[in-house]
């Protein structure tokens, strides 16, 4: 009876270590995943990496694959947005440069042309027909001939008024007409009324006389020297 009591002793320690064995390969995972657990006989465990010649074997990656406890993942953290002000800073505007402005000129100075003791100053009537008139500072009204009214039309229009013209003959009476321009030089008067009459006795190529009419408009000064007339502007 010995002999037995032995032999049944040897199997449960082959049996014990064998299960050991199992436990601490089923631990290491996928070190030993190429590893089978047989059966043979009751009680007995071969650990083998060829299965062939045995049976009921089964891989011992089975048993680390469900003892493995699964890690939750871990995603990247998102980065938090960056807060935007609600109103953001603009850059400065660079303050244009300002605008040039034309400089208008303090004063015009015209050429007169010196006849006799009389001086005479060209303008423009209308834009478009020039004129010799005497300069004459002393006179009321400005004085434009027939011819020059019949050219321009001034006789369709209506006379706004009348006045009496004193000559040697007498005391005439002459209609007052509105003339939309009249250019000296540089300078010009809108809608000024003159006098439509033939001075009597008047030098060649004369056809009226400019007097304070128009202008009053400006600042007068008569340099008898040089023969010039400075119209002095009104600034703005």
């Amino acid at each position: 009876m010995f002999p037995t009591r032995q032999a049944s002793l040897r199997s449960a320690a082959i049996v014990g270590a064998g299960a050991a064995l199992v436990q601490t390969l089923a631990c290491v995972g996928p070190l030993f995943a190429a590893l089978f657990a047989c059966t043979e006989g009751p009680g007995i465990t071969i650990i083998t990496d060829n299965p062939t010649q045995l049976s009921q074997c089964r891989p011992l990656s089975e048993n680390s694959s469900a003892t493995r406890e699964k890690r939750p993942h871990r995603s990247a953290p998102v980065p938090e947005p960056v807060p935007i002000p609600p109103n953001p800073v603009e850059p400065p505007q660079l303050a244009s440069p300002p605008k040039e402005q034309a400089v208008r000129p303090a004063s015009i100075s015209v050429p007169l042309e010196r006849l006799g003791s009389l001086f005479v100053v060209t303008i423009q009537i209308n834009e478009t027909r020039p004129a010799r008139l005497i300069l004459d500072t002393g006179a009321s009204h400005t004085i434009l001939s027939r011819a020059i009214a019949r050219e321009l039309g001034l006789f369709s229009l209506r006379p706004v008024a009348s006045v009496t013209m004193h000559t040697v003959g007498g005391s005439v009476q002459a209609d007052m007409v509105q003339v939309d321009s009249i250019r000296i030089a540089g300078a010009e008067v809108r809608n000024s009324i003159v006098a439509i009459y033939d001075l009597p006795d008047a030098p060649p190529d004369i056809e009226g006389l400019l007097g304070l009419s128009v202008l009053h408009q400006f600042e007068v000064t008569l340099d008898t020297t040089r023969s010039r007339l400075h119209l002095g502007l009104p600034q703005p």
